[in-house]
């Protein structure tokens, strides 16, 4: 398999599982490439030449096994480099993504778990998405998002979205993952959020609530 394919094979795995989706659909992936709906339909179609996805016309596409053992290693992979590193080298949270996608196309098994077991077996990248383990194993991701969440409740923030954009806002805003905040108001006809903590106040647009996910509290 050659990059471009891992690539795939991992945002599918990465989709159906923070939808809760059995199949999502082609322009899912256009979306979240930015890719045009031609070139993905190509690539869908060498994957399932490869017996590494099955497509149901009109209804989406699902991992075969095969695809899921390799979705499952390549995250795996992605998300223990970039614990590694931010925690040990210092990279930031918004710049870790490139390091951390080259290191998993070239990492051994033995040197992931070598790494996994050198940072004591974390269980969430600096993102809040979960490790899975060799068997697939992994906590459960969090899916409920800020923009859900009603004025006058609290909301922890325990995963974003891996964009350098919204990373780089949440720098300036000095939003990090496991803070509580409040939800002060939403207004609906702007589309923006409310939300404050012990100290400060902040104005969200639903666009990036949206990219915040946690739980009510």
């Amino acid at each position: 398999m050659n990059r471009a394919e891992e690539d795939y094979i991992k945002t599918i795995y990465e989709l159906t599982v923070e939808r809760k989706q059995a199949l999502i659909k082609t322009n899912e992936l256009s979306d979240r490439f930015g890719y045009t709906d031609q070139s993905v339909n190509e690539m869908i179609k060498r994957l399932e030449s490869k017996h590494l996805v099955t497509f149901i016309p009109y209804k989406g596409l699902s991992l075969t096994h095969k695809g899921k053992q390799i979705a499952i290693r390549m995250i795996r992979a992605h998300r223990i480099w970039e614990v590694f590193l931010t925690q040990k080298l210092g990279f930031p949270w918004e710049t870790v993504h490139g390091d951390a996608e080259m290191l998993e196309h070239a990492s051994s098994d033995r040197l992931l778990e070598n790494l996994y077991e050198y940072l004591d077996k974390p269980k969430f990248c600096q993102h809040g998405n979960p490790i899975p383990d060799f068997e697939g194993h992994m906590e459960e991701s969090a899916t409920l998002s800020l923009v859900d969440i009603e004025a006058q409740n609290q909301f922890k923030i325990t995963r974003v979205l891996d964009s350098k954009e919204l990373l780089t806002f949440l720098n300036d805003k000095n939003i990090k993952l496991y803070d509580i905040f409040t939800v002060v108001k939403k207004d609906d006809f702007n589309q923006t959020i409310t939300i404050e903590d012990k100290k400060t106040q902040h104005l969200l647009s639903f666009k990036t609530a949206r990219m915040l996910f946690g739980h009510q509290i």
